[in-house]
């Protein structure tokens, strides 16, 4: 049984073809992944330098100096304008401040009371 020569060739080449897309499917699924992969690493470095930043703030915002606790609640309120800052940071932030904000006023208070 001999076999037509065109009929050979062509499926050589269809062969050829499919192994060849396969490849490049195989490619583009593979940088698809390591591209989500660096984007999720990006983020979480970014997260992790924003939350660095909110505790150097939060820091200054409890420091016994009034200078350094309105440079820490500033920079809380610049942290939570960050795009970083999703919902639980933001409630956070909010909880912190409220804190902070309150010990100030009480300690403003204090010396009229006198």
């Amino acid at each position: 049984m001999s076999v037509n020569p065109w009929l050979q060739a062509g499926l050589s080449l269809l062969v050829g073809v499919l192994t060849a897309t396969a490849a490049l499917v195989g490619v583009r699924v593979s940088t698809r992944g390591n591209d989500r992969a660096t984007t999720q690493r990006e983020l979480a470095a970014r997260r992790e330098e924003w939350w660095r930043r909110f505790v150097w703030a939060s820091e200054l915002a409890l420091d016994p100096a009034p200078v350094k606790r309105v440079a820490g609640l500033k920079l809380l309120a610049k942290l939570a304008q960050s795009e970083l800052a999703a919902r639980d940071e933001c409630l956070l932030l909010d909880v912190f401040q409220g804190r902070v904000l309150d010990e100030l006023l009480e300690a403003l208070a204090e010396p009229e009371q006198s």
